[in-house]
C-alpha cells in the first residue's frame, strides 16, 4: 500500500556542480511539496481506510452486542475492552483532519478498530463457555498488513542447519509474509512511513518521511508498539487522551 515512499529519499537535488554543495530555495521548496503531497495523498487514503474499518466494527458491535451476567468476569473484561478500543478507535478517526493527525494515527484506528471485533469475537466465546486464542500478532513493519508469518515454524521438520544472516534479519521482528519474503530477498519490507517532528528532524531542510518505527519515541506513542498493536493498554492511552500530549510535548 506505500511501497511507494521508499522512493522519497532519492528525491533529494541531485549534487550541483559548483563548489556550493547546499540545494536553491527552489529545490528545497520543490522537494518539501512533493514529501507532503505524498504524505497527504497517503494520508487521505489511509482516512479512507480507517473510516471503512470503523464503520465495519460499528455494524459488528451492533449484531452481536452482549448482556452478561455479572459473574462473567472473563467474558466481561474482553468485551469492556473491545468497547473501548471501539471507541478509542472513533475518536483518532474524529481528529483525521487535525494538522497534528499523522498516518501512524489513523493506521492505530485500523488496528483498534479490528481489535475491537476480535475481542468482541472472543468475549462471546468465553460467554459460550469456550476458550479464546490471543489476538492475532500483526506484522511489527506495517501493522496494517496480515498476520506475522512464523519464520522458525516454516524451519522445523528440517535438517538442522545455519540460519543465514538474512533469516536472522526476517527473525527479529513480526512480519507478514510479504514483508518477510522481501527482507529474505535483501530488500526493504513495504513500511508504513511517518512524517518526521520537525523538533526530531535534526539538520534536516525540510519535512521528511520515515519508517513510523524510526520516530523518536518520546515524539511518537506508536513507534514501539506497531501502531499500539502490542500494548493492550492502547484504548486507555487514547481515551485519556495521552497519546495527543505525548506527541505535542
Amino acid at each position: 500500500m506505500f511501497r511507494r515512499w521508499w522512493f522519497l529519499k532519492a528525491l533529494g537535488p541531485a549534487a550541483p556542480k559548483s563548489a556550493d554543495p547546499r540545494p536553491s530555495r527552489r529545490e528545497v521548496r520543490e522537494r518539501n511539496a512533493l514529501v507532503l503531497g505524498e504524505w497527504g495523498s497517503l494520508r487521505e487514503r489511509l482516512r479512507e481506510l480507517a473510516a471503512e474499518r470503523v464503520t465495519a466494527a460499528g455494524a459488528v458491535f451492533q449484531a452481536a452486542e452482549l448482556e452478561l451476567l455479572t459473574e462473567e468476569s472473563a467474558a466481561r473484561r474482553a468485551y469492556q475492552w473491545a468497547l473501548e478500543a471501539y471507541e478509542a478507535a472513533g475518536r483518532l478517526l474524529d481528529r483525521a483532519d487535525d494538522p497534528g493527525t499523522d498516518l501512524p494515527d489513523l493506521a492505530a484506528a485500523v488496528v483498534l478498530a479490528e481489535q475491537a471485533v476480535e475481542r468482541l469475537a472472543a468475549a462471546h466465546l468465553l460467554h459460550a463457555g469456550q476458550r479464546p486464542g490471543p489476538l492475532a500478532v500483526r506484522c511489527y513493519y506495517n501493522p496494517l498488513h496480515g498476520p506475522a508469518a512464523d519464520g522458525t515454524a516454516a524451519r522445523k521438520g528440517k535438517k538442522a542447519r545455519h540460519v543465514t544472516a538474512k533469516e536472522a534479519a526476517a527473525d527479529r521482528r513480526p512480519a507478514c509474509t510479504a514483508c518477510r519474503r522481501a527482507i529474505l530477498a535483501g530488500q526493504h519490507p513495504d513500511v508504513l512511513p511517518a512524517l518526521l517532528p520537525a523538533k526530531a528532524a535534526t539538520g534536516r531542510t525540510g519535512p521528511v518521511l520515515v519508517p513510523y518505527y524510526a520516530v523518536p519515541r518520546q515524539f511518537s506513542p506508536w513507534s514501539t508498539t506497531a501502531c499500539g498493536a502490542y500494548d493492550p493498554g492502547t484504548p486507555a492511552l487514547v481515551l485519556r487522551g495521552d497519546h495527543r500530549r505525548r506527541q505535542s510535548g
